[in-house]
């Protein structure tokens, strides 16, 4: 098991029920037989589902009211993600607890914003699932792996000045941007767009300005965000 991040939410108290309602959503059907199976050993949780794609989640949530939704990142069909935002449209919404084969910070950040509680790559441990699933169901976020308290704020509430002041950057200031993410020095970044040292170090203030970044590590975790570059 990675390292693992739980926030409490200020934003919803639910009120504990003696069993937390479940449902799968995941195309592997050995997975989601596994589950259950395990589910049964599992004081306090129900499978009151499950499906193999998005369509189906979004309706068997509607229909079956779990408190928590297992929802495989990759269905087929309507991906997890958009299926996850459907269903927190849906009145009175149940909690999102997302799986999928690796951190993609994009994908993370999505899931967080449309309102899920819990990220999980698909091959954790049975019980760090439960754990998550557990947390979900009363407010709480959790995110294993390599990331951080920080991290998860910056998906919840990334900042909308700096993502507004952002979006005047320049084309070049861009570029510049996702060349000193990959790890270019301002000089070696200068000479792949053709332009002088010192016109780079004039754009890279700009950038630095208009991100409110302090180092070049701010430049990386905006570029990430935006999918400029790959986690």
């Amino acid at each position: 098991m990675g390292k693992e991040t739980t926030i409490k939410s200020s934003s919803r108290q639910p009120t504990p029920r003696s069993e937390i309602r479940v449902l799968i959503a995941d195309e592997r059907k050995l997975f989601r037989q596994g589950l259950i199976a395990l589910f049964a050993t599992e004081t306090g949780i129900l499978v009151a589902g499950e499906t193999a794609d998005g369509l189906s989640a979004v309706e068997l949530a509607d229909s079956k009211k779990p408190d928590v939704v297992v929802v495989n990142v990759n269905l087929p069909g309507l991906d997890g993600l958009n299926a996850g935002r459907k269903i927190r449209r849906q009145p009175s919404p149940p909690e999102l607890v997302f799986l999928s084969t690796r951190h993609n910070e994009g994908q993370m950040r999505e899931a967080f914003r449309i309102g899920g509680r819990a990220w999980l790559l698909q091959d954790c441990d049975f019980r760090e699932l439960v754990f998550a699933i557990r947390k979900a169901a009363i407010g709480d976020y959790y995110l294993s792996g390599p990331a951080g308290h920080e991290m998860v704020q910056e998906y919840i509430d990334p900042g909308e000045d700096i993502e507004a002041a952002a979006r005047i950057m320049t084309r070049r200031e861009g570029e510049l941007a996702r060349l000193l993410a990959e790890g270019y020095s301002t000089k070696e970044a200068a000479a792949r767009l053709r332009i002088s040292v010192k016109t780079a170090e004039t754009h890279r203030a700009a950038i630095m300005k208009k991100l409110q970044a302090k180092n070049v590590t701010d430049i990386v975790k905006y570029c990430i965000r935006n999918r400029l570059i790959e986690p």
